[in-house]
């Protein structure tokens, strides 16, 4: 089991393109074999603990706010999943009987 780091970050204005560009000539670019992987424009997944603090140091350094925590996995487990997606099909089947509808076939979610 592989530990990665989340770092997420928040510019009180949009920053300027220089944070962009040493980003990605510091760490390369977002992929997921990469060093990292950029979740959205300003959260990123990291593969270890070391780049996750260089990257929360250098969004600090440009004016960012910035969050960082540890996964101690990735996922679900079995029983947490089941559970989630029988949560799903009894929210949707509500919904389409107050709306007097019934679950079609093709509305069942995959296990």
């Amino acid at each position: 089991m592989s530990e990665k780091y989340v770092v997420a970050w928040d510019f009180a204005k949009k920053p300027s393109g220089t944070f962009y560009r040493v980003l990605n000539d510091e760490f390369g670019t977002s992929h997921s074999h990469g060093v990292f992987t950029l979740i959205q424009r300003s959260v990123a997944l990291c593969r270890d603990d070391s780049t996750a603090s260089r990257l929360a140091a250098l969004a600090t350094f440009y004016g960012a706010t910035v969050a960082s925590f540890a996964i101690a996995r990735e996922g679900f487990d079995r029983a947490a999943e089941q559970e989630a997606n029988a949560y799903v099909e009894r929210i949707h089947r509500q919904r389409l009987h107050q709306r007097g509808r019934r679950p079609s076939k093709k509305t069942k979610p995959k296990h």
